[in-house]
């Protein structure tokens, strides 16, 4: 944001949108606790969300005294969901995906280093290992989506923002080293595809691919997930890579991608998948 854009931003409604990314990750909290989160006093933080529990935006369990979202929220996301360009155009390309592998297919974006699910199709399985959810984030370093969209970013802003914030570890397979990162990045561009070896979560596996424009960008991606059980052979990971490679080519042509190099990538890929991370 620019100089000029920022002095056109509202203080308080900076704040309100602060609450509700606060309460965006599902857990309830008291006043207090929402005012330490947004580093605001106790009586500023209740104007704000008496003004958005008016409008329903947030409401207030009674019992417990905590806040959570409210269904105008749901309202919006329900909206968004039915609006959104990309989704709508992946949805058949994503159920026919689910339907062939019967595992639970993602969509997603990248915003500020971190996935967005856009869309989640359950698998066929029972599983209740995935912490993934519709309008959820996930860190982009350990996860299938995250890599595939990270590949295509500018590496160099990649690099900057990851010496920066730093790395978590979440499984023994988790990448926490900045040029790791950036050498398993430029590998992932290479063949097209990504891999996530378990690395947010340690009993699922996934892999993944980017969907691109008529611009060429990459401005989603697309995974398959399951759990390592079912995930780990070499002929299931190469079924995998062939189905999640066509389905992000057929949705990536949808939104006007035509570049013949693409498919040359396809068909390479498929060609090494036997030998896949």
């Amino acid at each position: 944001m620019t100089q000029k854009e920022d002095r056109y931003r509202i203080r308080a409604l900076d704040r309100a949108i602060d609450i509700l990314s606060v309460l965006s990750d599902g857990r309830p909290r008291t006043l207090s606790e929402l005012s330490a989160d947004i580093a605001l006093s106790s009586s500023t933080t209740y104007r704000l969300i008496t003004t958005l529990a008016y409008h329903n935006y947030i409401e207030r369990d009674e019992p417990s005294g905590k806040y959570t979202l409210g269904f105008a929220c749901l309202e919006l996301a329900q909206s968004y969901q039915l609006n959104n360009h990309i989704r709508k155009m992946a949805l058949p390309e994503l159920e026919m995906l689910r339907d062939e592998t019967t595992e639970t297919i993602h969509l997603a974006i990248l915003d500020n280093m971190e996935v967005v699910y856009l869309e989640k199709l359950h698998g066929l399985h029972a599983i209740g290992l995935m912490s993934s959810y519709i309008g959820g984030r996930a860190l982009a370093y350990c996860t299938g989506l995250g890599k595939a969209l990270l590949a295509y970013s500018d590496l160099d802003r990649v690099r900057a923002h990851f010496e920066q914030v730093g790395f978590r570890r979440y499984t023994d397979t988790t990448i926490v080293n900045v040029d790791d990162l950036i050498d398993h990045l430029d590998f992932v561009r290479q063949q097209g595809y990504a891999w996530d070896e378990g690395e947010h979560e340690a009993e699922v596996r996934c892999v993944a691919a980017p969907v691109f424009d008529l611009t060429g960008r990459a401005v989603a991606a697309i995974s398959i997930a399951g759990p390592v059980s079912r995930m780990e052979s070499n002929e299931t990971k190469k079924d995998h890579i062939e189905k999640i490679l066509r389905a992000a080519s057929a949705i990536s042509e949808k939104l006007g991608y035509r570049q013949a190099r693409h498919e040359t990538k396809l068909r390479s890929a498929k060609e090494r998948s036997g030998c896949a991370e």
